[in-house]
């Protein structure tokens, strides 16, 4: 289905094949629900077409994000779930767009730092309502994601590189990589259950704090295998319909795209002879850093990392473009909306507070001491491990749904990381109040 999508010129009539195909995916998966979807969509519709410019964001996302409370509160199905956090994604941010293009029309120029990358691609032309539920229901991304710009969108109907990359051989090979994922996910799932967490002899049979605190590393490889999986699918449909190949030269970036030498996209789009010339590539597509996730060293590089395309989106719109106000105050806003979009559960509240005090922690004692020059590499060191100690204790909130269960489990291991991050903050503070004192 992929190749055949491909090989149609005509614009329209892929832009209609693409979206219908969308909108029947919809179907099939939300069934009886899917008037949530619609809700969504045509809520945002008439945000984007009737709100001022300047509060459009804001209005869009207070009221997708509540519209996704509701839907995490009632829907059960975890599919039809995914499916409206990648509406949210694209509404929310066809409206941030709109925001950032309206204020480069009133302030004349945009601060690259405020802006979401860069400013030669802004939206120019506000989308029309049916452009808006086009983009909102193409079936590309929609199931999980990836997420894309409303700007990727229109280059992929309006610029001929789909039809010059590697389609198929890079579809092939991801298709590959899924099944060595999934074999070794199946290994660990036959060895190490996660169902264990449930009974009752993982609690009281003998086993030690120890036990229960390693138990989670095959879990965590097992999540990381599973969602690998899972973006390794969604990403092959983009490659085999040539959706996200931009020129490498242009250093694509995960969700935002092209991110330099917008002349030379100009001259490879507009000119055929230019575009046989040019390498190109689907880094636009890419979830994952496995470098930085398996090293980091430090735990902000980590999550950078993961889902790469979804912590654009956190980043551009949430922390750079939400609010007016420090950098901490901006994390701790940018976690509680990620919190809402993922789950609003005890077990994702517990994820998310204890990775904004480990980052702003990391941040303290880089300051405290000096992490640069000769003792980069131990420090590098000792944050890598303290990194990998925070994510095998958060395991069980990633994988066990029953909140009772990830509670029961951290109280037999007495909430030990986060004694151990309590002790840290305490030290951090004595020292800057000692040193206060001397200087």
């Amino acid at each position: 289905m992929g190749s055949y999508y491909r090989k149609i010129t005509d614009v329209h009539l892929k832009r209609n094949y693409g979206t219908g195909l969308g909108i029947m995916l919809a179907c099939l998966i939300c069934g009886t629900q899917i008037y949530h979807s619609v809700l969504m969509v045509w809520g945002n519709i008439v945000i984007i077409k009737c709100c001022d410019r300047r509060y459009v964001h804001q209005i869009s996302l207070a009221y997708t994000w509540m519209y996704l409370l509701y839907v995490h509160i009632y829907v059960l199905d975890i599919y039809v779930i995914w499916i409206h956090q990648a509406l949210a994604l694209r509404l929310v941010g066809l409206a941030f767009e709109i925001f950032v293009a309206q204020r480069a029309k009133t302030e004349g120029r945009v601060s690259l730092t405020r802006m979401t990358i860069g400013e030669n691609d802004l939206l120019t032309v506000d989308p029309s309502a049916i452009d808006i539920i086009t983009y909102a229901y193409f079936f590309i991304g929609l199931h999980k994601g990836p997420y894309y710009r409303w700007k990727i969108f229109e280059d992929h109907f309006n610029s001929p590189f789909a039809t010059l990359g590697d389609c198929r051989v890079i579809t092939e090979q991801k298709l590959k990589k899924v099944c060595m994922c999934a074999l070794g996910y199946l290994l660990l799932r036959m060895k190490y259950s996660p169902e264990f967490y449930y009974t009752e002899e993982f609690y009281t049979g003998g086993y030690g704090t120890d036990f229960r605190y390693l138990y989670n590393i095959p879990q965590l490889m097992s999540y990381f295998l599973q969602y690998q999986i899972t973006m390794l699918l969604c990403t092959s449909v983009c490659t085999e319909t040539g959706f996200g190949v931009y020129p490498a030269k242009c250093l694509p970036v995960p969700g935002f795209g092209p991110s330099a030498r917008f002349s030379l996209l100009k001259i490879a789009a507009a000119t055929s002879e230019a575009a046989m010339e040019e390498e190109y590539n689907f880094s636009m597509l890419k979830c994952f850093d496995h470098e930085k996730l398996l090293i980091g060293p430090k735990m902000k590089d980590t999550i950078r990392s993961w889902d790469m395309p979804t912590r654009y989106w956190f980043w551009a719109n949430i922390y750079k473009n939400s609010l007016k106000a420090n950098k901490e105050v901006r994390s701790a806003w940018s976690f509680f909306v990620w919190t809402i979009w993922c789950s609003p559960t005890i077990p994702q509240a517990i994820i998310s507070m204890t990775l904004w005090v480990y980052i702003h922690l990391e941040s303290e004692y880089s300051e405290l001491y000096d992490t640069t020059g000769t003792m980069k590499l131990p420090w590098d060191i000792g944050f890598s491990i303290m990194r990998l100690f925070c994510l095998i204790y958060l395991t069980p909130c990633f994988i066990v749904s029953d909140t009772s269960v990830v509670l029961h489990y951290y109280n037999s291991i007495l909430w030990i990381f986060h004694m151990l991050l309590f002790v840290l903050m305490v030290t951090a503070i004595i020292i800057y109040k000692t040193r206060e004192s001397e200087a």
